[in-house]
Parts: structure tokens; sequence; C-alpha cells
């Protein structure tokens, strides 16, 4: 039988719930957008892929960016049932959310289950404890453990967000980080070589040259091994890579919000 083709409506969150800026982020650069989201705008976004998107196929709305269950609980009740109400009415098939390890609790997975959420996907970006410091993003491995377990617990599919290229991390890091989250058995898996982005922390530390980026090859070869690492373990890997966009592209475009010229 034939697997129906799968689709996601991405509607972005830029920054909300976000309680602090890790040295690498920015994520209205990331997303493109900078104003904050309503449930008109969900509307009108679900309503124009359903235009373009085939009857049969599988339909999931995925609020990107930010950390979703950090949102005030009120603006997260408007934006998952204003989803919910095209799941009720069958015109797309479930949800999915994007949010950070220490956001995670049982009154919230007890939120996203009530509106039809299925995927829960983390940003864990390494299990290394020094360099999530490093990077200022706030939380430890110990909350990733904590998280995952109880994702999975409430019956949601798991998945991780891993970055390659981490001040201080290692080729052998990034494996270990790797080897770390397949005990914690995520269905899915993410993985995001480090773009230099203007007006961030890292922009500041690439320029005094306490940075550098991994070159394109570099970058290659680690999402490379990583992906067999995982593919071997039955864990999909979903995306290598931010979507390339007006803002996210190469440095040589005086459009681009990227900084750092990464040669092969």
């Amino acid at each position: 039988m034939k697997e129906r083709e799968h689709y996601i409506i991405p509607i972005f969150v830029p920054h909300l719930g976000c309680p602090n800026d890790c040295t690498f982020c920015n994520q209205k650069s990331i997303s493109g957008q900078t104003k904050r989201i309503t449930k008109v705008e969900v509307k009108k976004t679900i309503q124009e892929y359903l235009k373009s998107l085939k009857r049969e196929s599988y339909k999931e709305v995925a609020f990107f960016g930010g950390s979703f269950t950090g949102i005030e609980k009120e603006k997260q009740e408007e934006l998952l049932e204003t989803a919910y109400d095209y799941i009720k009415n069958g015109k797309i098939n479930s949800i999915r959310v994007s949010t950070r390890p220490d956001y995670i609790d049982k009154d919230r997975l007890k939120l996203l289950k009530k509106y039809g959420v299925k995927t829960i996907e983390l940003g864990v970006q390494s299990t290394n404890d020094y360099i999530l410091k490093k990077c200022k993003r706030g939380h430890t491995y110990e909350d990733v453990k904590k998280a995952s377990k109880l994702i999975r617990r409430y019956g949601f599919e798991l998945g991780h967000q891993m970055m390659i290229g981490l001040p201080e991390s290692t080729k052998l890091d990034e494996l270990n980080t790797a080897r770390d989250l397949v005990k914690l058995r995520p269905k899915i898996v993410r993985l995001y070589p480090v773009l230099v982005i203007k007006n961030t922390e890292l922009e500041k530390e690439y320029e005094n040259g306490d940075y550098e980026p991994l070159s394109v090859n570099q970058a290659v070869e680690r999402c490379k091994e990583l992906y067999y690492f995982f593919t071997k373990k039955k864990i999909t890997v979903i995306r290598m890579g931010l979507q390339s966009t007006d803002l996210i592209c190469s440095p040589e475009n005086e459009k681009s919000e990227v900084i750092a010229r990464t040669i092969s």
C-alpha cells in the first residue's frame, strides 16, 4: 500500500516563550518574521496551504521557532484551538510544536494533548553541559532526559534537534550527543550546522576571532556521519540544515543575515 504524502504547514512564532538569547540565535532573522502571530494569521496560513495540498495527503500544522510551551497559556490555547478546528473538520491530521527541554511538564503536556498535538520536538542542541552553558542555553542534559521521558510517557512522538559546530564542540562531542539521544528513543532528529547570524553574541565572537565556524566540507562530513549513525538506529533524520530563505542565504547576498563565509 502506497504511503500518503506528508506535508507540513509551518507557522513561525519567533522567540515567543524563550527566556533568554542563546549566543547563536536570532529567531526573527531565521524565521524571516518579526511580528507577534495571531489566530487570524494562523487561519490565513493554513487556508493558503490547503488550497495547494492534495486532499488525500497527510497534513500537519507545525509551530516552529521560539519555545511554544513557554508562551503564556492563553496564547498557546488561542493558537492551538485555531489549528485544532481544522483537525475537527477533517482538513488537517495533526499538530506539532517545538520547544525547550526545561519547558515540559505534566500540565503543559495535558494542554497539548487536549488540542491534538502529535509530535513534540525538543531543542537539545548538545548533551554536553559545558557546551550548553557556553552557548547560554539555560538548560542541562538532565532537563533533556526528564523532558524526553515525560513526552514519550504521555504518548507523543518525540523529536530531537541537535546542532553541529557549536563553540568548543568537537566531532567527538557531537557523536557523544548522538549516542546520548539514541538512548532517549526519539522517532525523528534534525541536524543543524551552526550559522553565524547578524545581531547575535556569536557574531561578536566570530568578529573577534574567538569562534571559527565549520567549513562546508566539515559540516557535510559531520552531518553525513551522524545521519548514518541515527539511520542505523532506526531514527529518521528529517532535516539537515536550515531552510534557505531571502535572509538565510549566502553571505555574498547583501540581504543575507548570515555573516560567516564558510569555504570548502
